[in-house]
Parts: C-alpha cells; structure tokens; sequence
C-alpha cells in the first residue's frame, strides 16, 4: 500500500539528516596532514574541507610560531566546533557576521590566562595577518573589514581580558607560580559554593558599579542580582558575564563563583541563552 504524498513528507522530515563528505586523499599526505593539524588542535573534519589545507598551508610558513599555532586553534575550533555544518562553503561565501562573531564572541569565549595579558593583542595582530594573506591566495577581499573590526573591538576586549584575569588571580592568586595546582583552592570554592540555598547559571549584563558592588540583569528573565566581591573598580556598564552565581541563606547579596566567558556589547547577539 502506498503512502500519500503528505505523509511520505512527513516520514522523511522525521528521519535524522547526516552530511557524508567524501574526498580523495594518498595515504601518506593524510598522515602528514593529520600531524600538523593536531599541533593546533583542527578536528578531523578540517581536512574535508576546503579550510584545512589552508589552515595547514599557513601554519607551514612559520611552523614554530606559537603565537601562529594559537592563532590556529582558536580559527579551527570556530570553523569546526562552533559553526559545524553552518559553516560557510568557501571563504568567499562569508558574510561579515562570521568575523563580527569570531572576534566579538568566540575569541572572548576562549580567551586564556596569561601573566602578560597580550591575548587580545596578539590574537588581533594574527587575525590580521591571516586574511591579509588568505586576500592574495583565494582573492577575497576581507582585509578592510577586518581590520575594521579590529580597531573597533580592541579596548572592549582588553577590558574583557582585565577582568577576566583579575577575576581568576583573585580566585586562585599562586595560578602563575611554578607547581600551582588548583585543587585545594577548588575545594575551598566548592565548599563555599554548596552553602549558597540560592544558585543560577546564565549570562548578566552589568548595569551599573554601586560602591562595590555589581549590578548584574539575567539576559532571559531580566532579574537584577547585585553582586559582592567583584572587581568594581575594572567592571564597566554593558559588559556581559557568563558564569554561575550564589546566594546563603540569610544574605541579601550574591556572590560570583565561576567564570565561562567575559564579552564586550558588540558578541551580545552571537550567544546562546540558557533556557
């Protein structure tokens, strides 16, 4: 018996969709590939895309540059983990908001600790020379903008970067210190943590700094949370903070205890809400 149009429509739309890439590649090339890949961490993927041999042919122009080499990272783990099958199918098909996200959302996202503070810099500066290059191999014209983005996100960022180290150091002050190991100071965190009766997990906007204190709104619910123990005297309006605060019983006042991610106004429409 056969089924009617409408509901051979509807079986399908109901069946999980997979993309299957297929591409020719010698053995030994792969190998190769799949070495140098790793040294910045490219997913598999990569290589069955047209990003990959680019990635691999750029690192190749100064293979021990680790300011490259992280460079690397933070550009294939966008292309391959963040966008996935959104991908954009060549670097021409980009729009500007894939760079507007690069640099405003995930570059924040996985920004690191350092005792110099030269993330921002440094990632910028390598982002430049990246599509200044990839300009003359594929002929996309992406460098303007780029730089654009650049010259507009640099101070937000870097404000962004101080607050987010300040934040850490103040949570684990030796972090820098030859054989630090965090778990002690975890602990303590975790005990401090499991008094709290009141928790919530989301993204804030600071509204405002009221002496030393933050005033914080929830993205969904647009609650305000006023928050003790921050660094008031770095912490600007606008700024957005994901990360998990706490209340204990009998205090008016919440308490910040962990960080995911310090972004500046402009990555505020890239990220995803909590539910």
């Amino acid at each position: 018996m056969k089924n009617s149009d409408n509901t051979r429509d509807i079986c399908n739309e109901q069946e999980p969709q997979m993309k299957v890439l297929m591409k020719h590649f010698e053995r030994e090339e792969l190998l190769k590939n799949i070495r140098i890949s790793a040294e910045f961490d490219m997913r598999h993927r990569g290589h069955f895309l047209y990003y990959g041999k680019d990635f691999i042919d750029y690192k190749l122009i100064s293979p021990y540059d680790k300011d490259r080499n992280e460079f690397l990272r933070i550009l294939s783990n966008f292309m391959t983990t963040v966008l996935e099958d959104d991908c954009p199918p060549s670097w021409k098909k980009c729009k500007r908001p894939f760079w507007e996200e690069l640099i405003f959302t995930h570059f924040p996202h996985v920004m690191r600790i350092t005792p110099d503070q030269k993330q921002v810099e440094t990632f910028l500066s390598q982002l430049r020379m990246f599509v200044q290059w990839l300009d003359k191999r594929v002929g996309t014209t992406w460098f303007a903008i780029v730089d654009k983005y650049s010259k507009e996100a640099i101070s937000d960022l870097k404000v962004c970067e101080q607050v987010l180290n300040t934040i850490f150091l103040r949570d684990f002050p030796q972090l820098h210190q030859k054989g630090f190991s965090p778990e002690h100071q975890i602990e303590i965190t975790n005990q401090s943590f499991k008094q709290c009766t009141k928790r919530w997990d989301s993204l804030f906007e600071v509204t405002s700094i009221i002496d030393q204190i933050t005033v914080l709104k929830e993205f969904n619910t647009n609650i305000t949370y006023y928050v003790k123990g921050m660094p008031t005297h770095i912490i600007v309006p606008e700024l957005i903070m994901s990360g998990i605060i706490g209340r204990k019983s009998g205090t008016l006042l919440w308490e910040w205890f962990q960080t995911e991610g310090i972004y500046p106004q402009k990555g505020r429409k890239y990220l995803k809400l909590n539910s």
